[in-house]
């Protein structure tokens, strides 16, 4: 997990890059990280938890942003995987990464939501739900006593439910517009 932090990649030759040189033998420690992550006692979602945990405890003060950010993550390749669907401008197979990333004031960033949309996938409801549940996750996780939470989104969230649901909270959030409106339109 010190490597994926490190590296900020999911790729395990960024992962082992990242590492300290005496642990830099590139194929030898994916062939480890490989078969650590094969290993069925291993699960992501384990694995996962404890990212948000520790990272969490990390941030500090009164006030966190919130990055909420929904990134195409193409597999032009893929031919059949499960919940595989057209995705970004390009509208090339993939999925969508929706991240939540806490933002404190001396810059220290913790993890508060990740998970893959998968348009295809069986149960899928709908983007709005998927991002509900990253906002309800991202407060659960980074908010606390006395924390003041600020969601900073891009205009794939100018939502008036995501708003509502923001406001709800008792939080703030700051939206980049999809479109113009004129006060009181909503």
């Amino acid at each position: 997990m010190r490597g994926a932090l490190a590296a900020g990649s999911a790729r395990v030759s960024e992962m082992v890059a990242s590492l300290p040189s005496p642990l830099q033998n590139r194929f030898h420690q994916a062939k480890a990280l490989y078969r650590f992550l094969s290993n069925p006692r291993v699960e992501a979602e384990a694995l996962l938890d404890r990212v948000y945990q520790e990272s969490a405890t990390a941030l500090e003060g009164e006030e966190v942003l919130v990055l909420l950010d929904l990134s195409p993550v193409a597999k032009p390749y893929a031919r059949a995987l499960e919940g595989i669907a057209r995705v970004g401008k390009d509208r090339r197979p993939g999925y969508e990464l929706l991240t939540a990333l806490g933002l404190d004031p001396a810059g220290r960033l913790a993890l508060g939501y990740a998970h893959l949309v998968a348009y295809g996938e069986r149960g899928f409801a709908s983007l709005p739900k998927e991002v509900e549940g990253a906002i309800e996750a991202a407060r659960e996780r980074l908010g606390g006593v006395g924390r003041r939470l600020v969601y900073v989104a891009d205009r794939g969230f100018d939502d008036r439910k995501v708003f509502g649901q923001v406001l709800a909270l008792g939080e703030e959030f700051v939206v980049r517009v999809y479109r113009d409106r004129k006060l009181g339109e909503g």
